[in-house]
């Protein structure tokens, strides 16, 4: 196909999930601003990457936080410990949900805007919802825990919170304690952040709603072979000059420039936020005009 009716598919199916409301209107995502980023000659491969970017709308994050919630007794593959039924039963009176935090604690969290999704979509009680400080006291007396975030990328915002010590204590350290149950309902993980918690958490039950693997990022599209690993890195390498992502951590090493944070090379955001996995060449503001597809609020 040639490249200039490639970009004409592309942006046909873009113009059909916005008229469907997949993606939003307006500025939510701007796919013909993005394209006209690129020089004629990478127009084929911005369309490709395009045409493979997933976008979770709010009602599509509802339906993934339901399932999560469903799927925490699905008997899916999660950790080696198993879920009591009964607490997840009838009334959630011995059960508290709280955030996970970032690697420093800040109010914008994406679990923090999934514990409010808890309560809309879930309908959890507004006074089982707790700050991660009051779990851990919660813990401490034998209550179930659940975490919940929007994604999990490398497992590191998970790690972090199960292992940072308030006042001598952690999850990690009660848990060895006295034993309480500790669940991580999310929406979408990575087999490199299960195989992680796993690893590093192994006590957790994890329940994602759905479980990425290779295929659904930037590498799948390689092994596809829809393009050649040294096609897409200089693709990439060109680009990047113009990025000047906020996120110190991205924008001063620049294989996470290129690839996203820990090279995930994601390809998907949802209406509330983008992952810092996802490939920065989608959200990243810029210089010289360039036009992100989306931001990452």
């Amino acid at each position: 196909m040639r490249d200039d009716i490639l970009v004409d598919v592309v942006l046909e199916r873009c113009d059909a999930l916005r008229k469907s409301t997949f993606w939003p209107g307006g500025n939510g995502i701007q796919p013909e601003k993005w394209l006209g980023n690129f020089e004629n000659e990478d127009k084929r491969i911005a369309a490709l990457l395009l045409d493979r970017f997933v976008f979770y709308s709010e009602s599509a994050t509802d339906h993934l936080l339901t399932s999560a919630w469903h799927s925490i007794l699905d008997g899916g593959r999660k950790s080696g410990s198993k879920v009591d039924p009964t607490v997840l039963e009838g009334s959630l009176n011995n059960v508290v949900f709280a955030p996970v935090e970032g690697e420093t604690p800040n109010p914008t969290d994406s679990g923090n805007f999934m514990c409010r999704k808890a309560r809309q979509v879930l309908g959890v009680d507004e006074d089982r919802i707790v700050t991660t400080r009051e779990a851990l006291e919660c813990a401490k007396g034998g209550t179930t825990v659940v975490f919940l975030d929007d994604f999990v990328g490398s497992g590191d915002q998970f790690i972090s919170t199960w292992t940072r010590e308030y006042n001598g204590y952690s999850f990690n350290s009660t848990k060895l304690d006295n034993g309480f149950s500790a669940i991580y309902v999310n929406l979408i993980t990575t087999y490199m952040g299960l195989e992680r918690i796993f690893d590093e958490a192994p006590s957790v039950v994890v329940s994602p709603a759905h479980v990425l693997n290779s295929r659904s990022t930037i590498f799948g599209l390689i092994e596809e072979g829809v393009f050649d690993k040294a096609e897409i890195t200089r693709f990439l390498l060109k680009y990047s000059v113009n990025l000047r992502p906020e996120e110190d951590y991205i924008s001063d090493y620049l294989p996470y420039k290129n690839w996203g944070y820990k090279r995930l090379g994601l390809l998907l955001g949802f209406k509330h936020s983008i992952p810092d996995a996802t490939l920065p060449i989608f959200w990243s503001p810029g210089i010289a005009g360039w036009e992100p597809l989306i931001e990452r609020l």
